[in-house]
């Protein structure tokens, strides 16, 4: 009778037992593909996406059988370069559209799947629902939209400076007001703008807001490149990260001479 290999399974059966409990055990998509695209297995997870009962259920069936054709189409043009390179695919995001209008988005990694001889036969793959990232990523740009067409539309000149006094945003009174464009300003500092007197100033009151995380607001000489000296009405106020930790300082002024910011 012929030994069995040390370490060798007992049970001829055991390693697709083991590739099930890892698949159904895993919180992400797995799905493996022939080289028409069409599903050979899927996961519990996988299944629950596709809307089937069980992930059986999939099998001999292509993302255009659940998808939208448009997705179904661009995933498959994906899974077609895998097979004719060799060449995986890590980390590539992906909206998943459904004929519904139902949308998420998902974080996929594909690979070319091979036989035992390392002839591609496929391929498969790994992915990981982001939506809520997205939709965080989502709400933080509608959050930026909103503030930069407030700030834009006030009649005060906006501007934000980093803790090293480096100008990081001006809005468009503030341009107009120094007859600048942004890119002349953004990474600027007062030392590069106004005179030393008025920068030194300005740095001094800019390191009071920030030592004491509290407003400043006073009265004082502006001295644009090129202008005039007049007096401005200057407010600047902290700006917190989200751990509450000062990385700078905002502010608006207007011209004195002016009944009402207009």
């Amino acid at each position: 009778m012929k030994k069995k290999a040390k370490g060798a399974s007992a049970d001829p059966g055991l390693d697709p037992l083991l590739l099930d409990a890892l698949m159904d055990a895993l919180p992400d998509a797995v799905y493996f593909k022939d080289l028409q695209s069409r599903f050979i297995r899927t996961n519990k997870v996988l299944a629950g996406w596709l809307g089937v009962k069980k992930p059986a259920d999939a099998e001999g069936k292509s993302d255009a059988d659940f998808y939208t054709p448009e997705f179904a189409r661009a995933a498959m043009e994906v899974e077609q370069r895998i097979i004719k390179t060799g060449q995986p695919i890590i980390n590539l995001e992906e909206k998943l559209v459904w004929p519904s209008g139902k949308s998420s988005w998902a974080s996929a990694t594909k690979m070319p799947l091979k036989d035992r001889k390392g002839r591609v036969i496929g391929t498969f793959g790994i992915s990981r629902d982001i939506s809520a990232g997205k939709r965080q990523e989502e709400r933080i740009r509608d959050s930026e939209a909103l503030y930069h067409s407030l700030v834009e539309s006030l009649p005060m000149c906006i501007f934000r400076k980093d803790l090293e006094g480096r100008v990081v945003y001006v809005n468009r009174r503030y341009c107009t007001e120094l007859k600048m464009e942004p890119q002349d300003l953004l990474g600027k500092t007062d030392y590069d703008l106004f005179p030393k007197k008025l920068a030194e100033k300005y740095r001094r009151d800019d390191q009071i807001v920030v030592r004491h995380g509290r407003i400043f607001d006073t009265v004082e000489e502006h001295k644009p490149p090129g202008q005039a000296t007049f007096k401005v009405k200057v407010i600047k106020t902290p700006v917190y990260d989200s751990k509450g930790q000062v990385v700078g300082v905002q502010g608006m002024f207007w011209r004195m001479s002016e009944e009402t910011p207009s």
